[in-house]
């Protein structure tokens, strides 16, 4: 099962604009998009040509921080391309609709998921 982590450091901007980014995201990516409470939400998308569901995980943290679980049962010996082209493709969506939030960990190139 792949997972992938993602840490974001948000300024104040980022942070209130996060809510709307992510609904620009959701649309670019064509996922549905839940809001679980004020502070978390869930995105479906389906990746490359096999259609693999990949679940995107957010967090909203009240210090100005964001993180971000993509899972997938995509298996990670491949280094799991089509859940690392999701995690791309959201790295490069929130440089464009926010870009002074700022990537402070990325489990792909910093490690496994910390606990």
């Amino acid at each position: 099962m792949a997972r992938l982590e993602v840490d974001l450091a948000l300024t104040d901007a980022a942070f209130a604009d996060f809510p709307k980014a992510l609904e620009q995201i959701a649309a670019e990516i064509k996922a549905e998009l839940c809001w679980l409470d004020l502070r978390n939400a869930s995105l479906a998308t389906l990746a490359g040509t096999r259609k693999l569901r990949v679940e995107i995980l957010v967090e909203i943290n009240p210090a100005s921080t964001c993180s971000i679980l993509l899972k997938s049962s995509e298996g990670m010996g491949n280094g799991a391309p089509f859940t690392t082209a999701v995690l791309q493709r959201l790295l490069e969506l929130l440089r464009q609709f926010l870009p002074a939030a700022a990537v402070s960990y990325r489990s792909d190139q910093d490690g496994p998921i910390r606990k």
